[in-house]
């Protein structure tokens, strides 16, 4: 949830209980397998995609949306509009709404991640498919990520395994590891050095492997990908690279509390992804895309109903 568990709503741990009694589903192939299945879907009825398209801003008049404008100059007229960026990126650069925008920049963001993508050529059979290590004395290293926007030099990180449950997720006798190591959102009021932070969260991950019996890492590692808080920022329109929904899931910041998924004025201009209504992680980003289109689906049903 990218929260400091001693300031979360209480009853946000309900989900480690879940996930301990129920477990969690992982797709075969990957989390990728996601995309591809609603791509899949969508095509089929007809959806198409355009890549490489960035948007300048949403076309706007009076109480409606009228499309959308490329950077490239290209206009696109639509029906409606539907925005799945971050939200409060969308109301800064896409919509003329300055005062919405300020409001939404005050609100409190969730951390964000340094995440070390590891391709190795031997096979840690001590990692389950989920692991994670926590640090001590552990409130001291959420300090210095919420209140010092920084990083414990022994931080706490969750490592993903997926050849555990999937075969087909490494060649034979390797393995993938994806490591995430939680830190603080990018923040212009502190002096953060994310080189030496990266630095800081790989050699703190890899002392602690070691600890754990998982020895010689670094000479078994094929390749490695880094995303750091910059890296959500500028590839995904991530508000403060705040990767975890962006918005925290305060007590104010959640259910009707988080922005809604259709805004006030312009009636036909719909939102979905994380750090809208209901919130973030995949199924409940999931849940939000269903909520909008009941909604869409409601609103036309109206205005069929008023035309005749």
């Amino acid at each position: 949830m990218g929260q400091n568990p001693y300031q979360a709503p209480a009853f946000l741990y309900m989900l480690p209980g879940a996930e301990i009694y129920e477990g969690a589903l992982f797709p075969k192939g990957g989390m990728h397998r996601i995309v591809e299945k609603l791509l899949e879907k969508a095509t089929s009825l007809g959806v198409q995609f355009h890549y490489k398209s960035p948007i300048e801003k949403i076309i706007l008049n009076g109480t409606k949306a009228e499309g959308i404008l490329l950077e490239d100059g290209t206009r696109i007229d639509a029906d409606l509009v539907i925005a799945n960026a971050d939200l409060p990126y969308v109301y800064k650069e896409l919509l003329p709404d300055k005062e919405a925008a300020d409001r939404l920049k005050k609100r409190k963001y969730s951390c964000s991640a340094i995440v070390f993508h590891w391709g190795l050529d031997k096979v840690y059979t001590q990692l389950d498919h989920h692991s994670v290590f926590l640090n001590d004395p552990y409130k001291d290293g959420l300090n210095k990520i919420f209140k010092e926007k920084s990083l414990s030099d022994n931080p706490s990180f969750y490592i993903h395994a997926p050849v555990r449950s999937d075969q087909s997720a490494a060649p034979e006798n390797h393995d993938t590891l994806s490591v995430i190591v939680p830190v603080a959102h990018l923040d212009a009021n502190y002096d953060q050095d994310w080189k030496k932070l990266k630095q800081t969260a790989r050699a703190g991950v890899i002392s602690r492997l070691k600890e754990a019996g998982l020895v010689e890492i670094e000479e078994h590692l094929k390749f490695e990908v880094c995303y750091l808080p910059k890296t959500w920022k500028k590839t995904c329109n991530v508000t403060n690279g705040s990767v975890f929904g962006s918005l925290g899931h305060t007590i104010f910041q959640m259910g009707y509390f988080r922005p809604h998924n259709q805004h006030k004025k312009y009636r036909n201009l719909y939102f979905a992804g994380g750090s809208t209504h209901p919130g973030n992680g995949v199924p409940l980003v999931l849940l939000g895309a269903k909520l909008t289109t009941e909604r869409i689906l409601k609103d036309a049903k109206k205005q069929v109903s008023t035309k005749l």
